[in-house]
Parts: structure tokens; C-alpha cells; sequence
């Protein structure tokens, strides 16, 4: 009984975290956002250390229940959600204004999302992506104008809500020709070829299409770019950073342990999509004069890159995602910490022409920038580079040249649109008198550069060490 409460660590924790805050919040005279993101820190610390810990134990296993994968996207996604809190604090400190319910509703969203990536049931699938679109609409409320996002957050909740009754009716489908919802019974059931029919094709695309909604990959893309838009910048980032990696697993997960006879059709399915957010990120980046804005069709253009380079779910192939997944999104992290430093008279700018000349006055930042740029790219010397490096090894190998020549075509784009910020920050001159950076935004901003170039030492330790760790899982 002991063992279990131990195993229960990393959600405890979570939850302890919210009835702390409330303590805090409700009986402490001196708080300041600080308190709040120290307070945070100090729990996902726990959690992440608890989540590597009890890595392949659980007191529910037909609920939920971590593998070698889910352990490392999770585990990843804490520590961008460790950096982030640290990060935000200085936002709300500059802004003057209270973090309690943003920290809050954080770890409300972490707790769903854990879910989301550990479900090994249908029951718990459904509610926790119903509790993470809940989350998400409240984050994007977060905001002190509310007449400014309360657009963005009806047309959100009307999306949402689409695909949240795809994803129960492609359940009840489900349901209704296996009688379960537990996802080794549901591999049983249609390992047999005579138990699949169209309903069953139907039902599994309903339930990807709610992933493919929350991944945000295109054309469900315009939820995620309306929120970068009109959100806060705390909000922007968390939303941004975090819950990727968790999804990346729960579609591992439901691959592997619940669809793996629905392979040959899950997959050509995720590289339309893939495709089709390739190009319309890409594309899009071109005709943006807002930087945030811009990124976050990047974003979408390098989930775009993931799924349109699937192949198969074995391992090797989950590795080399995983890999480009965690340089995708510390490079992400980079962009998002010089973000903080786009800062005039306390206020944080975006557009090209209030950050335009952005290097003659912070020319460490600006450096900072470019190679976060690069590795965004996948460029060398930069650990983009060698993370991308095995995805298009990989499709050569398969002599699998009409996928290639579509992933360099996107990258021509994204590249053209990296160099019209390049070119507004390094070679135009200065618009605005930048207030001065916190010194923590800097130190952030030097270990970012060390691990991204960090890989350079070795670059098939990274690869090698994550292979040695998953071993043989079938």
C-alpha cells in the first residue's frame, strides 16, 4: 500500500502543488510573483525526478502507465516547463502583476497532460484531452483585456469542442466492436484482419484527428496562431514549449500499444498532415511582420517536418523524433528567452519594425538569436543539424525521394523566412531604445548556446545513449 503512494508521486505532486499555492495565496501577507514561480519550480522538480524514478511502475496499469518513451517525453517536457516557470517570473515581475492563477492553471494543464501521454485506456484518453481543453481556454483567458482574446477563446472552445465529440464518437466506435476501452484488449481484438471494417478506419481518424487538432498541425493550425497572437507572452511560451512532447507520446502510445494493425493507414494519414503543415507554416512565415507570430508558424512548419518523416514507429524511428523534438524546442526555449529581452519602456515588442536594428544595442542577445535561428533551421554546425541529420538518413536508406525533395523544398521556405529576421535585427537600423535584460535572461540564454552546440563534441553519443536507454521494446 506504502509502494503505491510512492508510485503516485508524480501526481500527488501535482496536485499538492495547487493546494499549496492556495495556502500561499490565501494566508500569505508577502507574495510576489517570485514566490509563485519558486513554488512552481520547486514542484515539477519533484515531479520529473519522481516521473524517472517510477519510470516503468504503475498502481493502475490498465489506466495508465509510463514506458522508455513516455519516461523521456515526459521527463523533457517538466524540465521546459521548470525553465519556463523560472523564465515568466521575470514577466510578471516587470508587468507588475500576479502569477498565482497562470502557475495554477500550468499544473492543472501539466496533470491532464501526463495523462495524455501515459493512457492506456480510452476512459482516461477522453477526459483528460476534455480537461486539457478546458485548461487551455482558461490560459487563454489569462489575459488583463479580455475583450482582446474573448474571440479567440469562443472560436477555441467551438474547435475544442469538434473534436473532443470526434474523439469520444471514434471511442464509442471503438467500444462498440471490441467491448473495451483498455488498449491491450483493443490491439487483441483487431489483431484478427476478419474484426476491421470501414466503422473501424472511421473510428481511428476521428481519434487522430483530435491529436491532430491539438498538435495544432495544419489545418487545425489557426487556433494555436490566434492564441500566440492575442495571448500573453508567460501563456504564449507554455503553451508553445510544453505540451508537444506530450502528445508526441499519447500518439506513440496509441500507435504502438492499442493501433499497431491500423499502421499502414495511421501513417501515410500523419504524413498528409505533416505535408500540408510543412508547407503552410512555412509558406505563412514569409508574409509575417510580427515575430511571434512568425515563430509560431515555424513551430508549425517543424511539427510539419516531424510527421511528414514518419515512416514507421519502431524504435530507432521514435529516437531520432524525439531527438529532433527536443532540439526543435530548445531552440524554441532560445527564441522565446530573447523574446523577455524585446523590452522598451517595460513593454515587450513583436512587430519587425519595433525590434528592427535589435543587435547595435544587445549584440550578445542578438548572437544568441542567430544560432538559436540556425539550429531552428537545422543547420551546422548546430544540434539541429544532427538531429535532423537521422530523419533524412533514414528516408534515404528507404530510397524514399519524394518525401526528401518535399522536406527540402519546406526548408528553402522556413529558411527565407528566418532571413527576413536576420536581416530586420542585424542590418536595419535601431528603432527603439531596449530596456535592460534581467541577468538571469542571459545566463538562460548561455546555457541554451552550450547545449545546442554541446552536441559537436559527440554527436552520436546523444543518439547512441537514448537508444542504449529504450533497448529492446516491443
Amino acid at each position: 500500500m506504502l509502494q503505491n503512494w510512492f508510485i503516485l508521486l508524480p501526481e500527488i505532486l501535482l496536485i499538492s502543488y495547487l493546494v499549496v499555492s492556495r495556502f500561499v495565496e490565501s494566508y500569505r501577507a508577502n507574495k510576489t510573483a517570485r514566490t509563485f514561480a519558486t513554488l512552481s519550480q520547486i514542484f515539477v522538480a519533484g515531479v520529473m525526478v519522481c516521473t524517472i524514478v517510477f519510470y516503468n511502475k504503475s498502481v493502475f496499469p490498465n489506466l495508465w502507465h509510463n514506458t522508455a518513451f513516455t519516461t523521456m517525453l515526459k521527463g523533457a517536457s517538466y524540465l521546459l516547463a521548470l525553465i519556463w516557470f523560472y523564465l515568466s517570473s521575470k514577466w510578471f515581475l516587470n508587468k507588475n502583476r500576479p502569477s498565482y492563477k497562470f502557475y495554477s492553471l500550468c499544473f492543472c494543464l501539466l496533470f491532464a497532460l501526463s495523462f495524455v501521454a501515459s493512457a492506456t485506456s480510452f476512459a482516461v484518453l477522453g477526459i483528460a484531452v476534455l480537461f486539457v481543453c478546458i485548461f487551455y481556454n482558461k490560459l487563454i483567458l489569462r489575459h488583463w483585456d479580455f475583450d482582446k482574446v474573448k474571440t479567440v477563446s469562443g472560436l477555441y472552445l467551438i474547435s475544442s469542442t469538434f473534436f473532443c465529440l470526434m474523439l469520444i464518437g471514434g471511442i464509442l466506435i471503438i467500444y462498440s466492436q471490441s467491448s473495451s476501452l483498455s488498449y491491450e484488449t483493443i490491439r487483441a481484438y483487431y489483431s484478427t484482419s476478419a474484426n476491421i471494417n470501414i466503422y473501424s478506419f472511421i473510428a481511428v481518424a476521428m481519434i487522430l484527428s483530435c491529436f491532430i487538432f491539438l498538435l495544432a498541425l495544419a489545418p487545425f493550425h489557426l487556433w494555436y496562431i490566434n492564441f500566440i497572437s492575442h495571448g500573453v507572452l508567460p501563456v504564449c511560451g507554455f503553451i508553445s514549449l510544453v505540451p508537444p512532447l506530450m502528445y508526441l507520446a499519447g500518439v506513440v502510445n496509441l500507435v504502438r500499444l492499442c493501433f499497431p494493425a491500423f499502421s499502414d493507414f495511421i501513417i501515410p494519414m500523419l504524413n498528409i498532415f505533416g505535408f500540408i503543415s510543412l508547407f503552410v507554416g512555412a509558406m505563412s512565415a514569409n508574409y509575417e511582420l510580427d515575430i511571434r507570430k512568425l515563430f509560431s508558424f515555424l513551430a508549425v512548419y517543424a511539427m510539419g517536418f516531424v510527421f511528414a518523416s514518419i515512416n514507421n514507429f519502431s524504435n530507432d524511428s521514435i529516437i531520432f523524433l524525439i531527438i529532433f523534438m527536443l532540439s526543435f524546442l530548445s531552440s524554441l526555449l532560445g527564441v522565446y528567452t530573447v523574446f523577455l529581452g524585446f523590452k522598451s519602456k517595460s513593454e515587450y515588442l513583436s512587430n519587425f519594425s519595433e525590434i528592427a536594428g535589435f543587435s547595435h544595442l544587445r549584440p550578445y542577445m542578438s548572437a544568441a538569436m542567430l544560432i538559436f535561428i540556425f539550429s531552428f533551421m537545422g543547420l551546422a554546425p548546430t544540434i539541429g543539424f544532427f538531429a535532423g541529420l537521422p530523419l533524412i538518413d533514414e528516408l534515404i536508406s528507404q530510397s524514399d525521394w519524394l518525401k526528401i525533395t518535399a522536406l527540402f523544398i519546406g526548408m528553402i521556405f522556413a529558411i527565407n523566412a528566418c532571413l527576413h529576421i536576420i536581416r530586420n535585427i542585424w542590418f536595419q537600423s535601431s528603432a527603439n531604445k531596449f530596456d535592460r535584460a534581467d541577468k538571469a535572461i542571459f545566463v538562460c540564454l548561455l546555457l541554451n548556446v552550450f547545449f545546442i552546440f554541446m552536441v559537436l563534441f559527440n554527436p552520436d553519443a546523444l543518439v547512441g545513449r537514448l537508444l542504449y536507454v529504450v533497448g529492446d521494446i516491443k
